[in-house]
C-alpha cells in the first residue's frame, strides 16, 4: 500500500459515523482528492485544529481500500484573520466552494493551486471583490471556459477588463481600478458563466450579496 506526504488546502469536510470526517483536500500534484480523516471528532483528536476549513496543510495518507487515509496532519496556515471576520470568511469559503464544484478529482493542477494561495493570502490583506472577479476569470480560463470572454459584447470596457484579469499578475490585478458599475457588471458576467459550467447556483452566492 502506497504512502506520501502533501500539502494542500482543505476545501470541505462531511461526517461519516461517529467521529470520522471526510475532507475534500485541493493539492498541487493531485489535484482535489479525498481524504477519510478517522477520529478526527473525538475531542482527545490531535489532529482536529489541523485539519478545519480552510487550513492549508501538510498532511501524510495512506492508501485504503476505499479511500486515501489521514495518519498525520500539520496547518501550515489557518488564514485566522479570513476566519475571524464575516465579510472575509465569506469571500474564502466562496472561493473554496468554486474550487470544489469547477474541479475535477486527480487532476494535478499546480498554477490553479499557486493561484488559490495567491488569491486568499491578498484577501487577508486587501478585502476587495476584485480579488474574487481575478480568481473567478483565472480560475474558468485555466479549466479550459476561455471562450466565455469572447461572448461578452456591447458592455463597453468590461471585456477588456476581463482579459486583463485572465492575463495579468496578481500583483497587477490589485493595482486595477475600476467603478462601481463595472464591479456590478464582473460580478453579473461572470456568476452567469459559473453557474452555467456547473448548472447551479454556488451556496456561498446568497450570503455575498448581503454584504
Amino acid at each position: 500500500m502506497q504512502s506520501f506526504k502533501t500539502e494542500g488546502i482543505i476545501l470541505k469536510r462531511r461526517n461519516i459515523g461517529e467521529a470520522d470526517r471526510v475532507l475534500t483536500v485541493f493539492t498541487p500534484y493531485r489535484g482535489k482528492i479525498s481524504v477519510l480523516a478517522k477520529g478526527v471528532r473525538r475531542i482527545t483528536s490531535r489532529r482536529a485544529g489541523n485539519v478545519e476549513l480552510l487550513n492549508r496543510v501538510q498532511i501524510y495518507l495512506h492508501q485504503g481500500k476505499n479511500f486515501l487515509i489521514l495518519t498525520e496532519a500539520a496547518a501550515l496556515d489557518t488564514y485566522q484573520r479570513l476566519k475571524d471576520d464575516l465579510k472575509l470568511s465569506t469571500y474564502a469559503y466562496h472561493i473554496l466552494e468554486l474550487v470544489d464544484k469547477l474541479t475535477a478529482e486527480n487532476q494535478e493542477n499546480k498554477v490553479l493551486y499557486s493561484d488559490l494561495l495567491e488569491v486568499l493570502i491578498r484577501l487577508s490583506r486587501n478585502p476587495r471583490q476584485l480579488l474574487i472577479r481575478a480568481f473567478e476569470t483565472k480560475l474558468l480560463s485555466k479549466l479550459g471556459f476561455t471562450s466565455f470572454i469572447g461572448e461578452v459584447r456591447d458592455i463597453g470596457e468590461i471585456r477588456g477588463l476581463l482579459q486583463k484579469l485572465e492575463c495579468s499578475s496578481w500583483e497587477e490585478i490589485v493595482r486595477i481600478k475600476i467603478s462601481e458599475k463595472e464591479a456590478i457588471e464582473l460580478e453579473r458576467i461572470l456568476r452567469y458563466h459559473v453557474e452555467r459550467v456547473i448548472e447551479g447556483q454556488l451556496k456561498s452566492r446568497q450570503f455575498l450579496r448581503k454584504l
